[in-house]
């Protein structure tokens, strides 16, 4: 959502961040609060985005989630991407929409220092050029509060071999460390192992937050994309209180496009 947008998409180690409902199920118990999300992008390539997402870590003895997101995307295709039978310099638009709905319930020890936690994943997706393909899968997870000051988590995504497209075998991480109210450090990554056969690749994701008079938090972040090797400057700034924020997040690249490649996403959060 916004808020981890700005920090350079690190949200696995967010209690506060309903999107970890999706990234980090471990996170839904360690929450232990009621959060609430919702969120519109606009980027390149017409690219357009809706989510939202919840959780429940403290109302029963597990922790539920929900998440759901609708992305748009219209592209044209370079030459080796388009079926042989088109002729060279021959234009041709492939627009992809995708939805992404995962269901997550978590639980662990009382005080809700650590969590265990398991996501039901559901993709489908349809474009011009491929068609419509959908895949289902799962997500373990375990998060933990180590010490005062860390949140860290491990999810497997996708580790059951069906063999679908847009679901592969990955290990994603998180870890944060928030000496206080008004600051905090993450790191995240995705190590994906099932896109390319037999390589791996690796996506790093740096954010900060930093938070004037506990009510304006400003991020900004780092992230590369393994697969692609695009790299992004991130930034972010929101109007907060305990229990609600509106943030505002970007995503730039600067690096491995002829044009600056963009994303602006909006959000609120609400939690009690």
């Amino acid at each position: 959502m916004a808020m981890s947008t700005g920090m350079g998409n690190c949200v696995r180690s967010s209690p506060d961040d309903p999107n970890s409902v999706f990234a980090a199920p471990g996170m839904v118990w360690i929450g232990e609060r009621f959060e609430l999300g919702f969120s519109g992008s606009l980027g390149s390539n017409s690219y357009r985005q809706l989510q939202a997402s919840a959780y429940d870590g403290q109302t029963s003895s597990v922790g539920l989630g929900l998440h759901w997101s609708m992305e748009t995307l219209d592209e044209i295709p370079s030459i080796d991407e388009l079926p042989g039978w088109r002729e060279k310099g021959e234009t041709f638009d492939n627009h992809t929409q995708s939805t992404v709905l995962s269901a997550s319930v978590g639980g662990g020890g009382v005080h809700h220092l650590f969590g265990v936690g398991m996501g039901l994943r559901y993709f489908t997706s349809t474009s011009t050029l491929e068609g419509t393909e959908q895949s289902f899968n799962i997500a373990p997870s375990i998060a933990g509060v180590v010490g005062r000051y860390w949140t860290l988590s491990l999810t497997i995504e996708n580790p059951l071999p069906l063999g679908y497209a847009g679901s592969p075998l990955a290990v994603g991480t998180g870890a944060r460390w928030q000496p206080s109210s008004q600051f905090a450090v993450a790191v995240d990554s995705l190590t994906d192992l099932g896109s390319m056969p037999g390589e791996v690749r690796f996506s790093p994701m740096v954010g900060t937050e930093i938070r004037i008079q506990d009510v304006v938090p400003v991020r900004f972040g780092w992230t590369k994309n393994g697969l692609t090797n695009e790299q992004f400057v991130t930034g972010g700034i929101g109007a907060a209180n305990e229990s609600m924020e509106f943030a505002y997040g970007v995503q730039l690249d600067f690096w491995t496009a002829d044009e600056v490649a963009h994303l602006h996403r909006i959000g609120m959060r609400i939690s009690m």
